[in-house]
């Protein structure tokens, strides 16, 4: 009796484990395909500028310098919208700048992309 009692809490427990694995690796799978989406979509107003610097493998510090914003806090996430609105400046002009910061990043020769 106590041999049944055993062998099921070790497959429950491993069942347990195996759907915890499961979602776990599932969760990481998909930030990964939004990351790997997102560097190719134009920047947008709802992103974060952490965001936008992981999605372009650029650091948040060279962007959140090219708008002229400390961050509040080292995981600052406020949207491009937010920040706009803070900086009292539209929000396509705030894009413009990041995406020259981007670019600047991207050839920091000042050249152009062959």
């Amino acid at each position: 009796m106590r041999e049944n009692w055993r062998r099921t809490l070790i497959v429950g427990l491993a069942f347990v484990l195996a759907t915890a694995g499961t979602f776990v690796f599932a969760y990481r799978a998909g930030r990964q395909a939004q990351y790997l989406r997102a560097a190719d979509e134009p920047i947008r107003a709802w992103m974060s500028v952490p965001f936008i610097a992981h999605a372009h493998h650029v650091p948040a510090a060279v962007l959140f310098q090219a708008i002229g914003v400390a961050p509040r806090q080292p995981r600052d996430r406020r949207s491009v919208r937010h920040l706009a609105h803070d900086l009292n400046r539209p929000v396509p002009e705030v894009i413009a700048q990041l995406q020259r910061a981007l670019d600047a990043a991207a050839h920091p020769s000042g050249g152009q992309p062959r």
